[in-house]
């Protein structure tokens, strides 16, 4: 016979199965939706009219929405209470969900987004929050927080052949509207089998700290996806939103030093096991969303993979992901911190690689067997990156410990996006200059010289060689991207070398490695 829940889990349900079942269900609902779409960005780019750099935003929105609000989530539980926030939060997202399949422009689309990413926000470290306190012994929590991870793992690896799949079958809508059933079953079961009782532990919220935060992320982020566009600094409007991420990141940090309760306490970022978790959570996560959002577009514009194909063939880093975080906590027995990490980055580096050679031609099982060996690199620094953040966080810092962790994967999510796809429009352009300089045919292809000397079979063939070329200087393009996720997986190495995890004793040491949550 299984022991009884201990007092905690009582006051929170008298169905521990049932409310397990839809906190998974919660988690699931958000970190799919954050990678279903990368499949249907190409379909949906048709249908909105959207260029390239534009249709990423329907990514990056989400993220950043989520991101700037998870800090507040402690805040908000303790004031209303995590049952009736967490049915708020799948509630709005259920709906967000629908107004982004109804959408029919590009404006539209983003506004769903972030209210899609700012409800969603709360449910992750709710549904974690409330899966320890539902734990009858460090046992049975092991087993919850694993179940936790398969739960963030569930994004990786089932959204996008989810989502090809949907794609394939229906239209991209469906990959928005597929949420509105599991949006439903989530709120009537939570509000069936989780007591009203639960409240989270919380502070004083700083409102300047927290506007002046969200204000200059924003302001960033923006001048990130619009800077291509724009010519960078010989725009106006980048010039404006660098202005306003300087001035409100200058409030923010003056804020930090000076008010009695700080937004976000100054004490983490002088840890230096902290700030290297950071910089390791950064470039993992950078490094997986970039990539991802990458072979969509890739694969279906220039490669002529089919959508459905395309998923499947995603999927694959997940898998290796998934490998990676479940293998590492059983390699911190063999190995040094300081050994996985060399691992994972060289890893990570060796599953990109073969991607910086890639052709239109290039045959399946290279997009599918390297993504494996990628993921497997990201997944170890998932759980390496918890563990030397955490090393020597006090307890009474974990909360902000964790809602800072938590931003900073988020804007490494977000930049790598827009920084990849800066990268991929500027160099289609350069690559198509180049390979234009070295044929003769096209470099003479004016209208003044069309219209004396050309025939319409020479123009149309030149038409036929001008795209062929420009399909050429886009996979070149890509290429460069890739080259830039290699050597940003390459830098992980340096880090291991700034890791001091303490040990029982109180001495630094690179063999001890404290277990924590991990979160993908």
């Amino acid at each position: 016979m299984s022991a009884a829940p201990s007092h905690s889990a009582d006051a929170i349900t008298d169905h521990r199965g049932g409310l397990l079942f839809c906190l998974m269900l919660a988690v699931s609902l958000h970190t799919i939706d954050a990678t279903i779409v990368n499949v249907a960005l190409p379909e949906m780019q048709g249908t909105l009219q959207a260029t390239f750099d534009q249709i990423s935003w329907v990514v990056t929105t989400y993220i950043i929405a989520a991101v700037v609000l998870t800090p507040l989530v402690g805040w908000a539980a303790n004031r209303f209470g995590v049952k009736r926030l967490m049915i708020l939060s799948i509630s709005v997202f259920t709906l967000a969900s629908v107004l982004c399949g109804l959408a029919v422009s590009l404006e539209a689309m983003l506004a769903a987004r972030i209210l899609q990413g700012a409800a969603g926000a709360p449910l992750i470290p709710l549904a974690m929050a409330t899966m320890n306190r539902l734990s009858i012994d460090s046992g049975d929590r092991a087993r919850l927080m694993a179940l936790f991870g398969l739960g963030t793992m569930a994004g990786p690896v089932l959204g996008p052949s989810l989502g090809g799949y949907i794609t394939d079958v229906a239209t991209w809508r469906w990959v928005f509207f597929i949420n509105l059933p599991v949006g439903i079953i989530g709120v009537i079961g939570l509000g069936l089998t989780m007591k009203k009782g639960l409240h989270m532990p919380g502070h004083k919220l700083n409102g300047i700290g927290f506007l002046s935060l969200a204000i200059a992320i924003g302001a960033l982020q923006l001048a990130l996806d619009r800077g291509e566009s724009e010519d960078w600094f010989e725009s106006t409007e980048i010039v404006v939103y660098a202005l306003i991420f300087l001035a409100t990141a200058w409030i923010f940090a003056v804020n930090s030093r000076t008010s009695s309760r700080p937004f976000l306490p100054g004490s983490l970022f002088r840890d230096r096991n902290y700030m290297v978790g950071m910089i390791l959570v950064l470039v993992a996560a950078g490094n997986m969303t970039a990539s991802v959002v990458l072979q969509p577009p890739m694969m279906q514009n220039l490669m002529g993979y089919p959508v459905l194909d395309t998923g499947m063939l995603l999927m694959w880093r997940g898998i290796g992901m998934m490998l990676g975080m479940m293998l590492t906590p059983r390699l911190t027995s063999l190995f040094s911190v300081r050994t996985l990490l060399i691992l994972g980055g060289a890893t990570m580096a060796a599953g990109i690689y073969p991607f910086i050679f890639l052709t239109t031609e290039t045959p399946a099982m290279v997009l599918a067997a390297p993504p494996v060996l990628h993921g497997f690199g990201i997944g170890i620094l998932f759980v390496i990156a918890s563990t030397v953040a955490y090393a020597s966080i006090s307890h009474e810092l974990q909360v902000e410990a964790s809602s800072v962790f938590s931003l900073v994967r988020g804007l490494g999510q977000a930049a790598s996006i827009s920084i990849v796809v800066a990268l991929v429009s500027r160099y289609s352009q350069i690559n198509h200059a180049e390979l234009v300089e070295r044929m003769t045919p096209l470099r003479a292809f004016t209208p003044k010289s069309i219209s004396v000397f050309g025939s319409p079979e020479a123009v149309q063939q030149l038409a036929i060689s001008n795209l062929m070329v420009s399909r050429e200087a886009a996979m070149m393009a890509y290429n460069n991207a890739y080259m830039a996720l290699f050597f940003a997986a390459l830098s992980v190495i340096l880090t291991a070398f700034f890791v001091k995890i303490p040990s029982p004793a109180g001495k630094a040491t690179e063999e001890s490695v404290p277990a924590h949550p991990v979160e993908a």
